[in-house]
Protein backbone atom coordinates (compact mmCIF):
# COMPACT_ATOMS: atom_id res chain seq x y z
CA UNK A 1 0.00 0.00 0.00
CA UNK A 2 2.98 2.52 0.84
CA UNK A 3 4.07 1.79 -1.90
CA UNK A 4 1.15 2.24 -4.22
CA UNK A 5 1.28 5.84 -2.28
CA UNK A 6 5.03 6.29 -3.22
CA UNK A 7 4.52 5.55 -6.95
CA UNK A 8 1.12 7.76 -7.21
CA UNK A 9 3.68 10.77 -5.71
CA UNK A 10 6.24 9.71 -8.37
CA UNK A 11 3.95 9.83 -11.67
CA UNK A 12 2.35 13.27 -10.28
CA UNK A 13 5.83 14.72 -9.78
CA UNK A 14 7.35 13.60 -13.24
CA UNK A 15 3.87 15.06 -14.84
CA UNK A 16 4.15 18.41 -13.51
CA UNK A 17 7.47 18.61 -14.24
CA UNK A 18 6.27 17.70 -17.80
CA UNK A 19 3.83 19.76 -17.81
CA UNK A 20 6.00 22.91 -16.36
CA UNK A 21 8.79 22.10 -19.08
CA UNK A 22 5.78 22.57 -21.74
CA UNK A 23 4.58 25.90 -20.50
CA UNK A 24 8.46 26.87 -20.54
CA UNK A 25 8.79 26.09 -24.21
CA UNK A 26 5.45 27.70 -25.00
CA UNK A 27 6.94 30.60 -23.21
CA UNK A 28 9.84 30.86 -25.01
CA UNK A 29 8.43 30.36 -28.59
CA UNK A 30 5.68 33.29 -27.73
CA UNK A 31 8.50 35.44 -26.59
CA UNK A 32 11.16 34.11 -29.51
CA UNK A 33 7.40 35.28 -31.95
CA UNK A 34 7.42 38.49 -30.31
CA UNK A 35 11.15 39.22 -30.63
CA UNK A 36 11.23 38.08 -34.61
CA UNK A 37 8.18 40.84 -34.91
CA UNK A 38 10.04 43.99 -33.70
CA UNK A 39 11.45 46.71 -36.24
CA UNK A 40 13.95 49.01 -35.61
CA UNK A 41 12.23 52.61 -36.02
CA UNK A 42 13.64 56.21 -36.43
CA UNK A 43 12.56 58.08 -33.25
CA UNK A 44 11.24 60.86 -34.93
CA UNK A 45 8.90 60.17 -38.36
CA UNK A 46 11.43 61.91 -40.58
CA UNK A 47 14.83 61.38 -41.23
CA UNK A 48 17.49 64.50 -42.32
CA UNK A 49 20.28 64.24 -43.80
CA UNK A 50 23.56 65.59 -42.64
CA UNK A 51 22.66 65.39 -38.62
CA UNK A 52 22.53 62.85 -36.02
CA UNK A 53 19.05 60.73 -36.06
CA UNK A 54 18.36 58.48 -33.49
CA UNK A 55 16.74 54.76 -34.29
CA UNK A 56 14.96 52.89 -31.43
CA UNK A 57 14.29 49.14 -30.49
CA UNK A 58 12.76 48.30 -27.12
CA UNK A 59 13.61 44.38 -26.16
CA UNK A 60 10.35 43.63 -24.12
CA UNK A 61 11.03 41.73 -20.92
CA UNK A 62 14.63 41.84 -20.83
CA UNK A 63 17.17 43.16 -18.72
CA UNK A 64 19.75 45.63 -20.50
CA UNK A 65 22.42 42.51 -18.98
CA UNK A 66 20.48 39.89 -20.99
CA UNK A 67 21.11 41.99 -24.03
CA UNK A 68 23.86 42.27 -26.11
CA UNK A 69 24.06 44.19 -29.78
CA UNK A 70 26.91 43.85 -32.36
CA UNK A 71 27.79 47.28 -33.61
CA UNK A 72 26.11 47.43 -37.48
CA UNK A 73 28.23 47.41 -40.49
CA UNK A 74 26.11 49.56 -43.16
CA UNK A 75 26.44 50.66 -46.55
CA UNK A 76 28.22 53.61 -48.29
CA UNK A 77 26.56 57.11 -47.14
CA UNK A 78 25.62 56.45 -43.63
CA UNK A 79 27.33 56.29 -40.85
CA UNK A 80 27.72 54.88 -36.85
CA UNK A 81 27.71 57.42 -34.27
CA UNK A 82 26.69 56.23 -31.33
CA UNK A 83 24.45 53.22 -29.25
CA UNK A 84 23.17 52.73 -25.37
CA UNK A 85 20.90 50.23 -23.54
CA UNK A 86 18.85 51.43 -21.26
CA UNK A 87 15.36 50.14 -18.99
CA UNK A 88 12.36 50.24 -20.61
CA UNK A 89 9.90 51.74 -18.39
CA UNK A 90 6.32 51.59 -18.74
CA UNK A 91 3.37 52.09 -16.13
CA UNK A 92 6.35 53.00 -13.59
CA UNK A 93 7.95 49.48 -13.87
CA UNK A 94 10.84 47.78 -15.63
CA UNK A 95 9.12 46.25 -19.18
CA UNK A 96 11.88 46.03 -20.75
CA UNK A 97 15.28 46.81 -22.36
CA UNK A 98 15.66 50.27 -24.76
CA UNK A 99 18.21 49.97 -27.43
CA UNK A 100 19.29 53.56 -28.90
CA UNK A 101 21.04 54.04 -32.16
CA UNK A 102 22.72 56.89 -33.56
CA UNK A 103 23.49 57.45 -37.14
CA UNK A 104 24.13 60.13 -40.05
CA UNK A 105 23.14 59.98 -43.60
CA UNK A 106 25.32 61.79 -45.71
CA UNK A 107 22.34 62.56 -48.43
CA UNK A 108 18.97 63.11 -48.74
CA UNK A 109 17.58 59.66 -50.51
CA UNK A 110 15.85 56.20 -49.56
CA UNK A 111 18.17 53.73 -47.92
CA UNK A 112 18.04 49.72 -47.02
CA UNK A 113 19.84 49.42 -43.43
CA UNK A 114 21.08 45.72 -42.50
CA UNK A 115 19.40 44.07 -39.64
CA UNK A 116 20.75 44.94 -36.04
CA UNK A 117 22.11 41.53 -34.70
CA UNK A 118 21.28 41.12 -30.86
CA UNK A 119 21.46 38.53 -28.55
CA UNK A 120 19.05 37.65 -25.51
CA UNK A 121 20.07 35.23 -22.99
CA UNK A 122 22.61 34.04 -25.34
CA UNK A 123 20.18 33.32 -28.00
CA UNK A 124 21.24 35.40 -31.35
CA UNK A 125 18.48 36.97 -33.06
CA UNK A 126 18.34 39.85 -36.30
CA UNK A 127 16.16 42.72 -36.30
CA UNK A 128 15.09 44.37 -39.79
CA UNK A 129 15.03 48.46 -39.91
CA UNK A 130 11.90 49.67 -41.79
CA UNK A 131 13.07 51.41 -44.80
CA UNK A 132 14.73 54.57 -44.03
CA UNK A 133 13.23 58.00 -46.65
CA UNK A 134 15.64 60.49 -46.15
CA UNK A 135 15.56 64.31 -46.79
CA UNK A 136 17.21 66.89 -46.79
CA UNK A 137 18.04 68.87 -43.07
CA UNK A 138 15.69 72.38 -43.88
CA UNK A 139 17.77 74.20 -41.88
CA UNK A 140 20.28 73.98 -44.85
CA UNK A 141 18.02 74.01 -47.70
CA UNK A 142 17.15 77.62 -49.30
CA UNK A 143 13.95 78.65 -50.58
CA UNK A 144 13.19 78.21 -54.36
CA UNK A 145 11.09 80.76 -56.46
CA UNK A 146 9.02 78.79 -59.08
CA UNK A 147 6.96 80.30 -62.06
CA UNK A 148 4.68 77.52 -63.50
CA UNK A 149 2.66 78.69 -66.84
CA UNK A 150 -0.84 77.99 -68.21
CA UNK A 151 0.85 75.65 -70.92
CA UNK A 152 3.09 73.54 -69.08
CA UNK A 153 6.29 75.98 -68.59
CA UNK A 154 8.14 75.82 -65.59
CA UNK A 155 11.38 77.90 -64.36
CA UNK A 156 12.79 78.60 -61.31
CA UNK A 157 15.34 81.17 -59.45
CA UNK A 158 18.08 79.01 -60.30
CA UNK A 159 17.59 78.30 -63.59
CA UNK A 160 19.45 79.85 -67.00
CA UNK A 161 17.93 80.32 -70.26
CA UNK A 162 19.67 80.25 -73.19
CA UNK A 163 16.98 81.21 -75.36
CA UNK A 164 13.23 82.03 -75.72
CA UNK A 165 11.29 79.84 -73.01
CA UNK A 166 8.46 79.63 -75.63
CA UNK A 167 6.56 81.31 -78.44
CA UNK A 168 3.42 83.01 -78.42
CA UNK A 169 1.34 85.88 -80.25
CA UNK A 170 1.12 89.29 -79.27
CA UNK A 171 -2.00 90.23 -77.61
CA UNK A 172 -2.43 86.29 -76.23
CA UNK A 173 -2.58 86.41 -72.42
CA UNK A 174 -0.82 84.26 -70.57
CA UNK A 175 -1.40 82.59 -67.03
CA UNK A 176 0.92 81.72 -64.66
CA UNK A 177 0.85 80.91 -61.10
CA UNK A 178 4.05 81.61 -58.48
CA UNK A 179 5.14 79.36 -56.01
CA UNK A 180 7.61 79.12 -53.21
CA UNK A 181 9.16 75.74 -51.97
CA UNK A 182 11.26 75.19 -48.40
CA UNK A 183 9.83 78.45 -47.19
CA UNK A 184 8.05 79.11 -43.73
CA UNK A 185 6.40 82.59 -44.35
CA UNK A 186 6.59 85.03 -47.33
CA UNK A 187 6.89 88.79 -46.21
CA UNK A 188 7.17 90.45 -49.44
CA UNK A 189 5.95 89.73 -53.46
CA UNK A 190 6.77 92.15 -55.97
CA UNK A 191 6.95 92.29 -59.83
CA UNK A 192 8.35 94.52 -62.31
CA UNK A 193 6.62 94.60 -65.82
CA UNK A 194 8.35 94.90 -69.49
CA UNK A 195 6.84 97.94 -71.46
CA UNK A 196 4.23 97.06 -74.53
CA UNK A 197 2.43 94.47 -71.97
CA UNK A 198 -0.24 94.41 -69.45
CA UNK A 199 -0.18 92.89 -66.12
CA UNK A 200 -2.54 91.59 -63.93
CA UNK A 201 -3.10 89.84 -60.82
CA UNK A 202 -5.49 87.55 -60.41
CA UNK A 203 -5.46 85.83 -57.07
CA UNK A 204 -3.04 86.37 -53.60
CA UNK A 205 -2.40 82.99 -51.77
CA UNK A 206 -2.91 82.66 -47.89
CA UNK A 207 1.08 82.60 -47.11
CA UNK A 208 1.00 86.06 -48.53
CA UNK A 209 -0.68 87.39 -45.68
CA UNK A 210 2.84 87.12 -43.82
CA UNK A 211 1.11 83.86 -42.06
CA UNK A 212 3.80 81.42 -40.81
CA UNK A 213 3.37 78.17 -41.88
CA UNK A 214 4.62 76.13 -39.17
CA UNK A 215 8.15 74.90 -38.31
CA UNK A 216 6.99 71.43 -39.42
CA UNK A 217 9.03 70.71 -43.12
CA UNK A 218 7.01 70.15 -46.17
CA UNK A 219 8.63 70.29 -49.65
CA UNK A 220 5.71 70.62 -51.43
CA UNK A 221 5.59 73.89 -53.84
CA UNK A 222 3.25 76.49 -51.69
CA UNK A 223 0.83 78.81 -54.28
CA UNK A 224 1.87 82.33 -53.44
CA UNK A 225 0.28 84.45 -56.75
CA UNK A 226 -1.77 83.45 -60.08
CA UNK A 227 -0.82 86.77 -62.53
CA UNK A 228 -2.07 87.17 -66.23
CA UNK A 229 0.32 88.59 -68.38
CA UNK A 230 -0.49 89.84 -72.35
CA UNK A 231 2.55 90.92 -74.07
CA UNK A 232 0.95 93.68 -76.68
CA UNK A 233 4.62 93.98 -79.34
CA UNK A 234 6.15 91.43 -81.34
CA UNK A 235 9.81 90.89 -80.56
CA UNK A 236 11.60 88.67 -78.13
CA UNK A 237 10.29 90.18 -74.72
CA UNK A 238 11.45 89.60 -71.24
CA UNK A 239 8.99 87.73 -68.75
CA UNK A 240 7.54 90.07 -65.98
CA UNK A 241 9.94 89.92 -63.17
CA UNK A 242 8.68 88.74 -59.34
CA UNK A 243 10.94 89.15 -56.26
CA UNK A 244 9.84 87.45 -53.39
CA UNK A 245 11.43 88.05 -49.56
CA UNK A 246 10.88 84.79 -47.84
CA UNK A 247 11.85 83.42 -44.31
CA UNK A 248 13.71 79.73 -43.85
CA UNK A 249 13.21 76.85 -41.53
CA UNK A 250 16.85 78.35 -40.54
CA UNK A 251 15.05 81.80 -39.78
CA UNK A 252 16.81 83.31 -41.66
CA UNK A 253 15.45 86.13 -44.54
CA UNK A 254 16.14 85.66 -48.42
CA UNK A 255 15.06 87.32 -51.66
CA UNK A 256 14.35 85.58 -54.27
CA UNK A 257 14.09 86.78 -58.30
CA UNK A 258 13.22 85.55 -61.16
CA UNK A 259 16.52 85.24 -63.85
CA UNK A 260 16.04 87.56 -66.99
CA UNK A 261 13.78 84.98 -68.79
CA UNK A 262 12.57 85.70 -72.55
CA UNK A 263 9.93 84.74 -74.46
CA UNK A 264 9.36 85.15 -78.78
CA UNK A 265 6.56 87.06 -79.46
CA UNK A 266 5.13 86.78 -82.74
CA UNK A 267 2.58 89.37 -84.50
CA UNK A 268 -1.05 88.98 -84.11
CA UNK A 269 -2.80 87.40 -86.66
CA UNK A 270 -5.97 88.27 -88.65
CA UNK A 271 -8.93 86.49 -87.55
CA UNK A 272 -11.73 86.09 -90.23
CA UNK A 273 -14.07 83.89 -87.88
CA UNK A 274 -14.78 87.13 -85.76
CA UNK A 275 -18.04 89.20 -86.28
CA UNK A 276 -17.76 92.34 -87.25
CA UNK A 277 -18.58 93.93 -84.15
CA UNK A 278 -16.93 91.47 -81.66
CA UNK A 279 -14.66 92.87 -79.44
CA UNK A 280 -11.98 89.97 -81.04
CA UNK A 281 -12.37 91.93 -84.54
CA UNK A 282 -11.81 95.46 -82.39
CA UNK A 283 -8.63 93.74 -80.96
CA UNK A 284 -6.86 92.11 -83.61
CA UNK A 285 -7.23 95.31 -85.84
CA UNK A 286 -5.49 97.64 -83.50
CA UNK A 287 -2.57 95.16 -84.19
CA UNK A 288 -2.77 94.44 -87.53
CA UNK A 289 -2.88 98.21 -88.09
CA UNK A 290 0.24 98.60 -85.59
CA UNK A 291 1.74 95.67 -87.75
CA UNK A 292 1.24 98.43 -91.06
CA UNK A 293 2.79 101.53 -89.19
CA UNK A 294 4.27 100.95 -86.08
CA UNK A 295 6.52 97.41 -86.12
CA UNK A 296 9.56 99.48 -87.24
CA UNK A 297 9.69 101.38 -84.23
CA UNK A 298 8.38 99.15 -81.16
CA UNK A 299 11.42 97.99 -79.35
CA UNK A 300 11.32 95.71 -76.27
CA UNK A 301 15.02 97.26 -74.58
CA UNK A 302 17.87 99.23 -75.67
CA UNK A 303 19.88 97.50 -78.30
CA UNK A 304 23.94 97.69 -77.76
CA UNK A 305 24.33 100.34 -80.67
CA UNK A 306 21.60 102.20 -79.14
CA UNK A 307 23.28 102.10 -75.41
CA UNK A 308 26.73 103.05 -77.53
CA UNK A 309 24.56 106.08 -79.42
CA UNK A 310 23.36 107.11 -75.43
CA UNK A 311 27.08 106.59 -74.46
CA UNK A 312 28.03 109.45 -77.16
CA UNK A 313 25.24 111.65 -76.88
CA UNK A 314 26.43 112.02 -72.79
CA UNK A 315 29.82 112.32 -73.41
CA UNK A 316 28.74 115.05 -76.31
CA UNK A 317 26.41 117.14 -73.56
CA UNK A 318 29.18 116.42 -70.45
CA UNK A 319 32.06 118.06 -72.82
CA UNK A 320 29.47 120.98 -73.99
CA UNK A 321 29.47 124.84 -72.60
CA UNK A 322 26.04 125.32 -73.63
CA UNK A 323 24.32 121.91 -73.11
CA UNK A 324 20.59 122.93 -73.93
CA UNK A 325 20.96 121.33 -77.84
CA UNK A 326 22.95 118.09 -76.83
CA UNK A 327 21.10 117.54 -73.27
CA UNK A 328 17.75 118.06 -76.22
CA UNK A 329 19.00 115.50 -78.80
CA UNK A 330 19.76 112.72 -75.85
CA UNK A 331 16.14 113.14 -74.53
CA UNK A 332 14.78 112.53 -77.59
CA UNK A 333 16.84 109.69 -78.54
CA UNK A 334 15.71 108.40 -74.55
CA UNK A 335 12.30 109.09 -76.04
CA UNK A 336 12.29 106.95 -78.86
CA UNK A 337 13.90 104.22 -76.92
CA UNK A 338 11.55 104.49 -74.02
CA UNK A 339 14.19 104.69 -71.68
CA UNK A 340 13.52 106.88 -67.85
CA UNK A 341 15.19 110.04 -68.13
CA UNK A 342 18.24 109.61 -66.23
CA UNK A 343 19.55 113.01 -65.19
CA UNK A 344 21.41 115.74 -67.07
CA UNK A 345 25.32 115.36 -67.44
CA UNK A 346 27.72 117.73 -65.88
CA UNK A 347 29.83 120.33 -67.92
CA UNK A 348 32.93 120.03 -68.10
CA UNK A 349 33.95 123.01 -69.44
CA UNK A 350 31.66 124.97 -67.14
CA UNK A 351 33.91 123.52 -64.18
CA UNK A 352 36.96 125.00 -65.81
CA UNK A 353 35.27 128.45 -66.57
CA UNK A 354 34.49 127.98 -62.71
CA UNK A 355 37.85 127.28 -61.52
CA UNK A 356 39.27 129.24 -63.41
CA UNK A 357 37.07 132.51 -62.41
CA UNK A 358 37.79 131.42 -59.10
CA UNK A 359 42.01 131.31 -59.06
CA UNK A 360 41.57 134.99 -60.99
CA UNK A 361 39.72 136.51 -58.74
CA UNK A 362 41.18 134.94 -55.65
CA UNK A 363 45.00 136.03 -57.20
CA UNK A 364 43.14 140.13 -57.64
CA UNK A 365 41.74 139.83 -53.86
CA UNK A 366 45.60 138.96 -53.06
CA UNK A 367 46.97 141.89 -55.12
CA UNK A 368 44.54 144.54 -53.37
CA UNK A 369 45.42 143.31 -50.07
CA UNK A 370 49.19 143.73 -50.88
CA UNK A 371 48.12 147.74 -51.91
CA UNK A 372 46.30 147.42 -49.04
CA UNK A 373 42.67 148.05 -50.64
CA UNK A 374 41.37 146.20 -47.88
CA UNK A 375 37.49 147.11 -48.84
CA UNK A 376 38.18 145.99 -52.29
CA UNK A 377 40.10 142.92 -51.17
CA UNK A 378 37.39 141.84 -49.09
CA UNK A 379 34.13 142.28 -51.97
CA UNK A 380 36.64 140.12 -53.83
CA UNK A 381 37.84 137.63 -51.50
CA UNK A 382 33.42 137.25 -50.90
CA UNK A 383 32.93 136.94 -54.87
CA UNK A 384 36.22 134.19 -54.81
CA UNK A 385 34.08 132.25 -52.36
CA UNK A 386 31.34 132.12 -54.22
CA UNK A 387 32.83 131.12 -57.01
CA UNK A 388 34.85 128.84 -55.36
CA UNK A 389 31.31 127.28 -53.80
CA UNK A 390 30.01 126.97 -57.69
CA UNK A 391 33.09 125.04 -58.31
CA UNK A 392 33.09 122.94 -55.76
CA UNK A 393 29.77 121.61 -56.51
CA UNK A 394 30.39 121.15 -60.87
CA UNK A 395 33.53 119.59 -59.23
CA UNK A 396 31.50 116.87 -57.36
CA UNK A 397 28.58 116.11 -59.77
CA UNK A 398 32.07 115.92 -62.47
CA UNK A 399 33.95 113.33 -60.03
CA UNK A 400 30.90 110.89 -60.27
CA UNK A 401 30.90 108.07 -62.10
CA UNK A 402 28.26 107.56 -64.43
CA UNK A 403 27.86 105.16 -67.12
CA UNK A 404 25.08 103.41 -69.59
CA UNK A 405 23.81 99.71 -68.79
CA UNK A 406 24.13 97.53 -71.64
CA UNK A 407 21.59 95.24 -69.85
CA UNK A 408 22.40 92.18 -68.11
CA UNK A 409 22.07 90.54 -64.19
CA UNK A 410 22.93 92.35 -61.05
CA UNK A 411 24.69 90.40 -58.53
CA UNK A 412 24.69 90.75 -54.59
CA UNK A 413 28.28 90.05 -54.36
CA UNK A 414 30.58 89.91 -57.23
CA UNK A 415 30.35 86.57 -58.36
CA UNK A 416 28.11 85.51 -61.38
CA UNK A 417 27.12 82.27 -58.96
CA UNK A 418 25.55 84.38 -56.82
CA UNK A 419 22.22 85.18 -56.08
CA UNK A 420 20.32 87.78 -58.68
CA UNK A 421 19.02 91.43 -57.29
CA UNK A 422 16.71 92.79 -59.45
CA UNK A 423 16.66 93.68 -63.16
CA UNK A 424 17.59 96.99 -65.09
CA UNK A 425 16.35 98.16 -68.03
CA UNK A 426 19.12 98.48 -70.95
CA UNK A 427 20.00 101.66 -72.09
CA UNK A 428 19.55 103.29 -67.93
CA UNK A 429 22.47 106.15 -66.57
CA UNK A 430 23.90 104.22 -63.70
CA UNK A 431 25.76 105.33 -61.41
CA UNK A 432 29.02 103.43 -60.74
CA UNK A 433 30.42 103.43 -57.22
CA UNK A 434 33.09 100.75 -57.34
CA UNK A 435 35.40 98.96 -59.14
CA UNK A 436 37.08 95.24 -58.58
CA UNK A 437 38.36 93.66 -61.04
CA UNK A 438 35.87 92.98 -64.00
CA UNK A 439 33.50 94.13 -61.49
CA UNK A 440 31.67 97.18 -60.79
CA UNK A 441 28.90 98.06 -58.18
CA UNK A 442 26.07 100.08 -59.90
CA UNK A 443 23.54 102.19 -58.05
CA UNK A 444 20.25 102.46 -60.15
CA UNK A 445 17.34 104.08 -58.57
CA UNK A 446 17.10 102.96 -55.14
CA UNK A 447 18.70 99.59 -56.16
CA UNK A 448 22.47 98.51 -56.16
CA UNK A 449 24.47 95.81 -57.15
CA UNK A 450 27.84 94.05 -59.02
CA UNK A 451 27.27 94.01 -62.66
CA UNK A 452 30.54 92.99 -65.36
CA UNK A 453 31.86 95.91 -66.40
CA UNK A 454 31.81 94.84 -69.66
CA UNK A 455 27.68 95.86 -69.61
CA UNK A 456 28.72 99.25 -69.08
CA UNK A 457 29.54 102.12 -71.18
CA UNK A 458 31.41 104.39 -68.84
CA UNK A 459 30.54 107.66 -69.39
CA UNK A 460 33.53 109.94 -69.79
Amino acid sequence: MEEQRIGTKIRIGIGLLIFSALLANAASAQSSSEIRSLRVTPQNGVVYSGSDCMFVLVVPAAKPSDVQVETPVLPSGISFVSMRRTDYIEKGAQAGTEIDLWFRFRDAREYSLPPLKIKIRNRSYSIPFNSVAVVQDPATLVPCLILRFENGTEVNNTQQSAGPLFTVAAGDKIGFTVFVQYAVQVMNLEWTVPKDALFTEIQKYEITEGKPRGREFSAELVPVGRFEWQPLAAGITALPGMHLTATTYSGGRVTLSQPDMRVSVLHAEKKTAAPADSDESYFTYAFTEAEKTETEKVRTAASEADCERLASLRIQERHSFFQRKAAAERRAFEKDLGVTEGGSEPSEPLFLLLLSCTAAIALFAVILFVLKKRRNAVISTAVACVFLAGTTVSGMHLSAMYGVFKGGSIHSVPDESSDYVSPADSGQRVRIEEVAGKWMYIQYGSTGGWILSSSVIVIR
